[in-house]
C-alpha cells in the first residue's frame, strides 16, 4: 500500500476513530481529513505533521513501508481515551471509554476477518498474550499498593 490516502485511512481505522474523532484528535479540519483519504487532497507539512503525532509513522504513511505504528513514540494515541474530549476539557467517562472500546473491538473483529487466517490467528495470539501481560502487569501493580499502603499503616 503505497496510497497516502489509503494509508491515512488505515491509520484512522486502526485507531478505531470516526473521521469526526480523528480530525479533532489531530486537529485536521474534517473536510481536509476527508479530501486527504478520497485522494482529492494532499496532505502537507502541517498534516504530517499533525498526523504523526497521533502515533503514526511517517515513511509508512507516504510509502506503505514498515511498521504502521511509530517505535520511537513512548505513547502513541490510542484512540479517544487519552485525550480530552476537544473543546469540552473533561475526560472520558467510563460509559464513553466503554462504547470507544466496544467500537474498536468491533473494528478489529471486521480487521482480522479480511486478513488470510494464519495471519489473522497470529495476530489474534499477539494481541490475547499481550492483554494477558497487561493484566498481570495491573495486578502487581495493584498487589504492590496494596503491600505499600500496609507498610504505612504498621510503620
Amino acid at each position: 500500500m503505497d496510497d497516502p490516502a489509503k494509508n491515512i485511512k488505515a491509520w484512522r481505522h486502526s485507531l478505531g476513530m470516526t473521521q469526526d474523532e480523528f480530525a479533532k484528535a489531530s486537529g485536521i479540519p474534517k473536510a481536509t481529513l476527508v479530501g486527504y483519504e478520497v485522494g482529492q487532497r494532499k496532505p502537507g507539512y502541517e498534516a504530517l505533521a499533525a498526523i504523526a503525532e497521533t502515533g503514526c509513522n511517517i515513511s509508512w504513511l507516504l510509502t506503505g513501508k514498515g511498521e504502521m505504528r511509530d517505535a520511537a513514540r513512548e505513547k502513541p494515541l490510542q484512540g479517544k481515551e487519552l485525550r480530552v474530549i476537544a473543546g469540552e476539557g473533561r475526560p472520558l467517562t467510563p460509559d464513553e471509554l466503554q462504547n470507544s472500546n466496544s467500537r474498536r473491538l468491533s473494528k478489529i473483529a471486521e480487521l482480522l476477518d479480511a486478513m488470510p487466517e494464519q495471519e489473522s490467528a497470529a495476530l489474534l495470539e499477539e494481541l490475547f498474550s499481550r492483554a494477558h501481560q497487561a493484566a498481570e502487569l495491573a495486578e502487581l501493580k495493584r498487589a504492590v499498593a496494596e503491600l505499600r499502603a500496609t507498610h504505612k499503616k504498621t510503620a
